[in-house]
């Protein structure tokens, strides 16, 4: 089953913002301090040029999967190596949000509930909506999408009134270098086009509006702009330790209660979100596995998948581990290959092998006119 380009724009939306608003922002402040919303800006914009660079290769591919268009460019050995990276970066990003949610949930929003408890019915959820497939994930997504938005912009403008802009003075106190820093070492929590590579094949293009992925990513942009400003303006240099964005920022809403139980509904709504872009990548992880062993149905692959999640979940009590495996050099440069290079290499290989078609046209073509004059 394919899903449209407006489904298409609000599930690339969603992967733009959603793993943006937890721990990121104290992650960034690290390294390069106040101008960190400089360095998101930037890394969403790049990936931004990126989604306009698959989508142009998805229409090229009409009705074949990555698999079978990768194979017709670069040849089948590298298509598999390609197929391989790209299932290690799905994990990565799988293994971030299924941590992270677990931990902001367990041991942040409702401390006393055991682990199992949160996580076998996320794992459950999780592979339901894998093996509904795409188009489930997309009617979730443009179900929430908005509610999120709302709600997201009702707890950033609650809170900007105790923003102190005067906190972003000076700017770019150490230079430029702390920002191209910051982004290579997170460049893990961006590449949010690289889950496109694995919708070949299922995308209907053919009600396409113009501009409408445009205006719906300079939206992203800006939303995270937005919060971002909200989020350092109010924690100024304290902001490294303030490790889960949204919620961190809901607590500066009206003292009421009615506000208050407001703002933890957006926060709750986050969490869905996020099991939502769980789900997706994990069923990218199922559709890579199933084109890299040929394999026909996706019961298997769902099971390695939920197994993988379930023993990722048992590893470290709190997201220590996680930083060790996750932001590491070996992290970036998975994500260097798979959004930034493999885009380039199959645009590169279907450019050649257009040329070579064109070439032994233009041979038949003129061996044609030739055997004609002779004749």
């Amino acid at each position: 089953m394919k899903i449209n380009c407006r489904q298409l724009s609000i599930i690339v939306f969603m992967s733009f913002i959603s793993l943006k608003f937890l721990a990121l922002p104290s992650l960034l402040y690290v390294y390069s301090g106040n101008m960190s919303y400089l360095v998101a800006l930037f890394m969403m914009i790049i990936d931004g040029l990126y989604v306009f660079l698959i989508l142009d290769l998805m229409k090229k591919c009409g009705q074949k999967n990555l698999y079978e268009f990768m194979r017709e460019c670069l040849g089948a050995f590298l298509s598999k190596i390609i197929l391989i990276v790209l299932i290690i970066k799905y994990a990565l990003v799988a293994a971030n949000i299924s941590k992270g949610l677990e931990f902001f949930v367990v041991e942040n929003l409702y401390t006393e509930f055991n682990w199992v408890v949160f996580v076998l019915p996320l794992i459950i959820l999780v592979g339901f909506m894998v093996y509904k497939g795409i188009r489930n994930i997309a009617r979730v997504s443009e179900m929430i999408c908005w509610a999120i938005v709302i709600g997201a912009i009702y707890i950033g403008l609650k809170a900007i009134a105790g923003v102190d802009v005067l906190s972003y003075l000076p700017m770019f106190h150490d230079g430029v270098l702390p920002l191209f820093e910051s982004a290579y070492v997170h460049l893990s929590w961006f590449g949010s086009a690289t889950f496109l590579l694995m919708l070949f094949g299922k995308v209907d293009f053919s009600k396409e509006k113009k501009n409408q992925m445009v205006k719906y990513l300079i939206f992203a942009i800006l939303l995270v702009q937005f919060l971002y400003f909200v989020f350092y303006g109010l924690f100024e240099v304290t902001s490294a330790t303030h490790n889960y964005c949204i919620s961190d920022i809901s607590q500066f809403t009206s003292g009421q209660s009615s506000i208050n139980e407001l703002s933890w509904l957006v926060v709750s709504l986050w969490i869905v979100a996020q099991a939502v872009q769980l789900a997706l990548y994990c069923y990218c992880i199922v559709q890579g596995l199933n084109m890299l062993f040929n394999l026909k149905g996706n019961t298997l692959s769902i099971l390695i998948v939920l197994t993988y999640l379930f023993l990722w979940s048992l590893i470290g009590e709190n997201t220590i581990g996680l930083e060790k495996v996750f932001f590491t050099h070996f992290a970036s440069i998975i994500t260097l290959v798979t959004q930034y290079i493999v885009p380039f290499l199959l645009l590169i290989g279907y450019s050649v092998k257009n040329r070579r078609k064109k070439y032994k046209q233009g041979e038949k073509l003129d061996e044609k006119i030739k055997n004609t004059v002779q004749s």
